[in-house]
């Protein structure tokens, strides 16, 4: 999904807002002046959330990564301390 910004493209902008931003092209220049500041802004805000939901995906995927190789170190410690005491009776 994409838009634009004084004419730049962008992404992360959902349909409707691109929908929204060619009706508001359409409008006369009078009403056009009024509202397409706002909707700069708006888009803007999206681009804004987007980019920050994708920081905090990532975030969490790592953390998630991290999580499970703690655990598999966990499990792996506790086998070879479950063995050396087992040599160790033995």
């Amino acid at each position: 999904m994409s838009a634009t910004i004084a004419g730049q493209a962008i992404s992360g902008v959902p349909a409707e807002l691109t929908a929204l931003r060619d009706r508001i092209r359409a409008l006369p220049a009078e009403a056009r002046a009024e509202v397409e500041p706002l909707m700069d802004d708006v888009l803007e805000q999206a681009v804004y959330r987007s980019r920050v939901l994708t920081l905090a995906r990532d975030a969490l995927a790592r953390y998630r990564l991290e999580l499970a190789a703690a655990r598999f170190d966990l499990e792996a410690t506790r086998r070879e301390r479950d063995e050396a005491v087992g040599s160790a009776r033995a």
